[in-house]
């Protein structure tokens, strides 16, 4: 199994790397890592590692060093495992209000907070997607749009949950951490991860056909997480 080796320019390395080594196949190790852009390069390259995973670092400052260590290491951030997690929280969402993403309505709240959640829902067979930017909110209150949707993507929690849509959010701690076990099973890749975004809505379904009745996502411990991930990702890449 390969080592996954948790980077991260805040506090978040240190409690994700126990979670990933206690309930999962994956084992991790935490390391500090600057926040800045050229200090957060220079850090991961020097790591001796076989993959990183980079979570608490600002989102623009992992997607670049992502980019700029694409040919030489296997990099995931936050923003890949996060758009995978809420993905699937709308399959299972939607399928509990009888729809589909084929026949169903979303709004994502502040899309540029999140930018690769919508090639992942438009890959995972979204058909109607409404966006909201909060400079928007005085001509359009987020509230009135959601009248008319069944689910609200909300990464910045401006939604208020209610009787309407339901109402998908970061707030978890786990929910990044499901998919890497299933995305690192068969070894280290090199590449953008984020150039395949069927390969996120494949983990995304994966996901969500895990989940339990009384959740939105699944368990990070349950046995058969990495393996059903790892198949999803196989099918997509064939």
């Amino acid at each position: 199994m390969t080592e996954l080796v948790l980077t991260v320019a805040g506090d978040h390395a240190a409690a994700a790397a126990r979670l990933l080594t206690d309930h999962t196949p994956l084992r991790a190790v935490a390391r500090p890592v600057p926040g800045d852009t050229a200090g957060l390069i220079t850090a991961v390259r020097a790591l001796d590692a076989d993959a990183v995973f980079l979570t608490g670092a600002d989102r623009v400052a992992a997607r670049t060093a992502q980019l700029a260590l694409a040919g030489a290491l296997t990099v995931y951030t936050e923003e890949d495992t996060l758009a995978i997690a809420l993905a699937a929280a709308v399959q299972v969402a939607l399928f509990r209000r009888g729809r589909t993403p084929a026949d169903a309505r979303i709004l994502v709240a502040a899309p540029a907070a999140l930018p690769l959640l919508m090639p992942v829902l438009l890959a995972a067979g979204t058909a109607d997607i409404t966006l909201w930017h909060p400079a928007d909110a005085a001509a359009f209150p987020l509230a009135d749009l959601a009248r008319d949707v069944d689910v609200v993507v909300d990464p910045i929690g401006r939604h208020e949950p209610g009787p309407g849509p339901a109402v998908v959010a970061p707030g978890d701690p786990v929910a990044p951490l499901l998919a890497l076990p299933g995305l690192l099973l068969d070894g280290p890749r090199t590449g953008d991860p984020q150039a395949h975004p069927d390969v996120h809505a494949a983990c995304a379904r994966a996901l969500a056909g895990l989940t339990p009745v009384d959740r939105l996502l699944p368990e990070l411990a349950d046995p058969d997480l990495a393996a059903r991930v790892a198949g999803a990702v196989a099918a997509a890449r064939s």
